[in-house]
Formats: C-alpha cells, sequence, structure tokens
C-alpha cells in the first residue's frame, strides 16, 4: 500500500470511530437524557450525593406533597371504622384547614431526608406527621421494575420501602410524567393512601396484641386486689376504725397484699415494649401503678399513725388514681371501637 493510501485508510478510520464518538453523544444527549431510565437514574445519584438541586430537577417535591399530604388525611380517617360518614364529612372539611400545613412539612421532609438521609431536623408538628405516616420508621430498599406509556408521556416508578412497625415491605408506585422539555420528572405517589392503610393495619395489630397480653397481666392482678380489699372489709365489719387490733390487721392487708401487688403489676407492664399505638395508653397505666402505690404507702402510714395529714394526702392521691383510670378505660374503649 501506497504512502497516500495508508493515510486514507487511517482517515477512514478516524472518521468512522467520530461518526461512533458522535452517534454515542447524540444517543445520549439527545435521546437517553430524555427517558424515564435516565430520571430515575438522576434521582438515584441525587439521593446518594445529596445533591437536592439536582434531586429537584427530577422530582416535583411540592406537586408531590401536596397529594401526599392528602392522601395521608383520608388515609387517617380510613383507619378509623368507628367514624360516621357523617363525622368523615365533618373531618374532612376541617382537614382542609391544615392541608397547607401537612403538605408544607412532608415537602419539608422530603428535602430533609435527601439533603442528609435522615428525617430528623423537622419542626415538631412536622415530626408528629411522619411518625403519624409512619415514614419515621419506614426506609427505602431499592427500586422494582418502570412500567413506561410512551405515548401518554406517563411511567410508574416500584420504589420499596422496609417499614419497621410493619416488619414488612411496601412499595410506593411513583408516577413520572414527560414534561414540555423533554425531562421526565416524578410528579406523584399514587398509593399513599394504601401505604397509611398498610401502616394502620400494622399498628391495629401489634396493639391487638398488646392488649391481650397486658389483659392477662391486669387481670389477675385485679382478682387479687379484689380479693384483698374485701378482706379489708371484713376487718372492718369486725370491729372499728378506733380498735388498735382492726388497724393493725388492716394495715398488715394493705402493706403486705395491696401494696406488693400494685409493685409487682408495675414491673410486669415496665417489661413490656408498647407499640407506637400503645405508648399513650401503657405510660398512662404505669403513672396508675404508681399513684396506687403511694396511696397504700400513704393509708398504711394513717392506720398506724391516724394523722390527718396522712389521711388527707391518701385520700387526694386516691382521687387522681381513680380519674386516671377512668381515662385509661375510656381511652382503651374508644381505641377498640377502632380495632373494629
Amino acid at each position: 500500500m501506497s504512502l497516500s493510501g495508508k493515510w486514507k485508510a487511517i482517515l477512514a478510520v478516524l472518521l468512522a470511530v467520530i461518526a461512533v464518538i458522535g452517534g454515542s453523544a447524540l444517543w445520549y444527549y439527545g435521546y437517553y437524557t430524555k427517558t424515564p431510565e435516565y430520571a430515575v437514574r438522576m434521582i438515584e445519584e441525587a439521593s446518594a450525593s445529596h445533591d437536592v438541586v439536582k434531586f429537584e430537577r427530577y422530582v416535583d417535591v411540592r406537586k408531590i406533597s401536596e397529594k401526599v399530604g392528602d392522601e395521608f388525611l383520608e388515609g387517617v380517617m380510613d383507619s378509623d371504622r368507628a367514624m360516621t360518614e357523617e363525622a368523615r364529612s365533618a373531618v374532612s372539611n376541617f382537614a382542609q384547614i391544615f392541608k397547607a400545613s401537612v403538605s408544607k412539612s412532608f415537602e419539608d421532609a422530603i428535602r430533609e431526608y435527601v439533603r442528609t438521609g435522615e428525617w430528623g431536623g423537622l419542626s415538631p408538628d412536622a415530626q408528629l406527621i411522619l411518625d403519624k405516616a409512619g415514614l419515621y420508621q419506614a426506609e427505602p430498599c431499592g427500586v422494582e421494575g418502570l412500567e413506561k406509556n410512551a405515548e401518554e408521556g406517563k411511567a410508574t416508578l416500584g420504589l420499596r420501602l422496609y417499614q419497621k412497625e410493619a416488619a414488612d415491605e411496601f412499595v410506593l408506585k411513583v408516577r413520572l410524567a414527560k414534561g414540555q422539555d423533554g425531562i421526565w420528572r416524578a410528579e406523584e405517589i399514587a398509593n399513599f393512601r394504601d401505604f397509611i392503610a398498610f401502616v394502620m393495619k400494622a399498628r391495629k395489630e401489634q396493639f391487638r396484641a398488646y392488649l391481650k397480653t397486658t389483659e392477662d397481666i391486669l387481670r389477675g392482678h385485679e382478682e387479687r386486689i379484689n380479693a384483698a380489699d374485701k378482706k379489708l372489709v371484713d376487718i372492718l365489719h369486725s370491729g372499728s376504725m378506733g380498735d388498735m387490733n382492726v388497724r393493725r390487721q388492716m394495715r398488715v392487708v394493705m402493706a403486705e397484699e395491696i401494696l406488693p401487688d400494685w409493685q409487682l403489676r408495675r414491673s410486669e407492664l415496665e417489661k413490656i415494649d408498647p407499640p407506637t399505638a400503645a405508648q399513650t395508653l401503657h405510660r398512662l397505666r404505669l403513672r396508675i401503678c404508681d399513684m396506687r402505690i403511694s396511696y397504700a404507702i400513704r393509708y398504711a402510714e394513717w392506720l398506724e399513725t391516724k394523722k390527718a395529714a396522712d389521711i388527707q394526702e391518701a385520700n387526694e392521691i386516691l382521687k387522681e388514681a381513680r380519674t386516671l383510670e377512668q381515662e385509661a378505660e375510656t381511652m382503651t374503649h374508644r381505641m377498640m371501637r377502632g380495632l373494629m
């Protein structure tokens, strides 16, 4: 081959390489960057690098948050089976007042999660909403498929979440749409209401288990306390409060039966790790135990000293304990109706 022939061959190879590179660049910038696959890739990269600006180029955070806010409010009402349609309508109208605040909470939470990889750094109201929604106990664990409808300019991505309270995964359906600039963006979570139902169902099952466990504990203690109370009545009927022997016998029952039983009840309840839905009730039950323990101590002291201050303090403690018991009973019944 002549020298000029070699140069022609080299030039042909260079032109072919340039054509391939140019074609690849044309494909990448002219086609691939305008696909939902590329948008998903950019969202994943932005999340991993905590790049909020890049994330929001491919995710309409405000639009998603507005829809999620609606779904959250509806989902919470769905979970209250005891709510009538009339009550639901009233609550729904009332909830619209807080819609903007709820949506803003989700908006701030999404940006904060992208920025830090955690749900922290939010206002107390936003933390309460995220906790109610079950997101504090949820962690992204990958994507699951991408369904496309190119003709309609729509696509749906499956985002897998592991929800710790349910000890199971849930797949959020994230809808993407093609914008006028050709860029695909995530605009909606289509099934967030279903996610709320998923979380609420898990919480109800855990609450049922909590009620069953604590009911077994409390029933045995109530039987022993009732038997001890009957002893006190029988002792009192055998004489009078002015009788030193009567007071001594009553003090033995109070100090050696009633007080230890309430202390044991508290110890058994304290070993239980209550689910989220039962934490308020559980704290109330522990507080009742504390009040009953204090009452038993003060009443036993009065039986020995007969000081007016001791019986007055004991009666005040007993009054507060009974008020808390009524509150706990009302709370339990209300929550049980929600389980039906």
